[in-house]
């Protein structure tokens, strides 16, 4: 897994590469001309728009290149002492359709069909405009990547989805992941490039909204610098701000406990920072909410045996699955299409599988007034580990969190399964006509030669689909519908474009596209005055 530090001192001035996306633009006297899918230093006119960005996850960041690309200057305020955020951890890869690395491997797919794979796993709660946005500027949050250096040319078919569409780098010797490779790609470019236009404030807590006592116009925020004691308060004020600080899967005492109370004691995938801290910014002002009852369980969170009720869980990505993986419960049997969503899939491990019991769990998990972790073994082979990348395999088995055995035997005797069972379900797997839980084909096929690899898997809090409601162009709305004037939000913040349940590689897409359509807006003071953008039903070909 690749590891990265900013190494950002409290408040550092850095500058922003932009990435021009669009044909040639004509810039200013005081830029660089550039090529389209360039870069070009760009400093901040004196007048420029400011914006505060509160969040340096991806949405954070992709916001803040767009504000400079339209001249303004931006502080971003992130609580934690590094960017990154949960952007940094995405295992899985980023979703596009009709794009040029699926076009290379011959795969068809579409925007229409991207659309339907959405909107039914978001089981009718989805904002069907702010899906069209998604996956019509899909394929341009790609080749934005791609031009950025950042290989995406493997691309699995993951849970819920009718094609391969979720893109990752193909594997190598060193363990990567991909949410890691793009924000350290971006990180890279704030840190390299002279002073210009934006201002990265670390170790500080947004901790107010603040308006114009007359219109109610978001005008800034003020936030907490350092340990807390207050000595460090500060108002930064601003002519937009944008929420892009991520959910709330670990605001156990909180949100959580206020909306889904039934799910605040499972183990969580998400860093302790993620508290919901924009959501509550904008409902302290009368933001409007969305589905903030609608939580994901990831269905492969990793266990480690040593440590196995551990509140904080290693994702297993659903790469995994999409690969070749398959699941078993503790009588050697497989009881579901690893490839359904993964509401289907945690659901069915809590009712087909049971509590781990290794010595000491249960007594621990009461000791620290968690769950003991309702656990599955997801198993591999030699063929789907090598799909998937040999590197990051042997990253897990180095971390605790994967085993390999040599025989069907081994395995078993280290698990305590039954031996006639998994041998049965092994050999039967793909190769009868009709899977018996629907699964239309079989990634991989296991062979009594090849070595089989197992991890402990147990459900998961990974992904807050409810938030702030926004709409298409990220303008943060009351719960009437009205704009609040100066505020927009992009990212997990916001809710409505999931509904009930998040497709695999939605997430990093999201920030790209309503990343940059809030920079966008946020740094166009006519922006706010105009109607909801309607978003076009056509695949946008330029991320614009």
């Amino acid at each position: 897994m690749l590891i990265f530090s900013t190494g950002c001192p409290r408040f550092v001035k850095v500058s922003v590469a932009l990435q021009l996306l669009t044909s040639l633009l004509s810039i200013a006297s005081k830029t660089l001309a550039c090529p389209a899918t360039g870069y070009c230093t760009m400093e901040a006119a004196p007048e420029s728009r400011h914006v505060v960005i509160v969040g340096g996850g991806l949405a954070g960041l992709t916001a803040a290149l767009e504000v400079v690309k339209n001249k303004g200057r931006v502080t971003i305020i992130e609580k934690c002492a590094k960017l990154g955020g949960n952007s940094a951890k995405a295992s899985s890869g980023i979703n596009g359709a009709e794009t040029a690395p699926q076009n290379a491997l011959g795969i068809p797919d579409s925007t229409a069909l991207f659309k339907e794979d959405t909107l039914r796993s978001g089981k009718g709660r989805c904002a069907a405009e702010l899906v069209d946005v998604l996956v019509n500027k899909s394929a341009g949050a790609i080749d934005a990547l791609q031009s950025l250096g950042i290989d995406l040319s493997n691309i699995a078919q993951c849970g819920g989805h009718s094609r391969p569409r979720t893109h990752r780098a193909a594997a190598t010797a060193k363990a990567t992941n991909i949410g890691g490779v793009i924000m350290h790609t971006l990180i890279d470019h704030l840190h390299s490039l002279p002073p210009s236009a934006v201002q990265v404030l670390t170790n500080t807590r947004a901790l107010e909204l603040l308006q114009d006592s007359r219109t109610g116009r978001v005008k800034g925020v003020r936030c907490r610098v350092g340990d807390g004691s207050g000595e460090g308060d500060r108002a930064v004020e601003a002519d937009a701000v944008v929420l892009a600080t991520g959910g709330y899967s670990a605001d156990r005492e909180g949100l959580l406990q206020k909306h889904v109370p039934g799910v605040s004691r499972l183990a969580t995938t998400n860093g302790a920072w993620a508290t919901g801290d924009g959501v509550k910014l904008g409902l302290a002002i009368g933001a409007g909410s969305v589905d903030l009852d609608q939580v994901q369980l990831h269905p492969t969170g990793l266990v480690d045996p040593k440590d196995p009720t551990n509140p904080t869980k290693f994702l297993a990505p659903e790469a995994l699955r999409a690969i070749g993986g398959i699941l078993l419960n503790q009588k050697g049997e497989r009881f579901v299409d690893e490839l359904s969503t993964r509401d289907v899939v945690a659901q069915a491990i809590l009712e087909h599988c049971q509590p781990l019991q290794l010595e000491g769990a249960t007594k621990r998990a009461a000791e620290e007034a968690t769950l003991a972790p309702v656990t599955a073994f997801l198993v591999l082979n030699d063929e789907s580990v090598e799909r998937f990348g040999r590197s990051v395999a042997e990253f897990y088995m180095k971390m605790g969190f994967m085993q390999k055995f040599a025989t069907e035997e081994e395995l078993c005797d280290h698990w305590r399964l039954p031996v006639a069972h998994v041998a049965r379900t092994l050999d039967e797997y793909g190769r009868v006509e009709h899977d018996a839980f629907g699964k239309p084909s079989a990634p991989v096929l296991f062979r009594l030669d090849q070595s089989l690899y197992t991890c402990l898997v147990t459900p998961s809090l990974h992904y807050t689909m409810g938030g702030l409601k926004i709409d298409t162009g990220g303008r943060v709305l009351t719960q009437a519908g009205d704009v609040i004037p100066g505020l927009w939000a992009a990212g997990e913040v916001t809710g409505g474009v999931h509904g009930a349940n998040r497709l695999a590689g939605n997430s990093l897409l999201e920030c790209m596209v309503f990343g940059k359509l809030v920079g966008e807006g946020a740094s166009d003071p006519s922006a706010e005055q105009q109607p909801s953008p309607v978003p076009s039903s056509e695949r946008q070909t330029q991320f614009a």
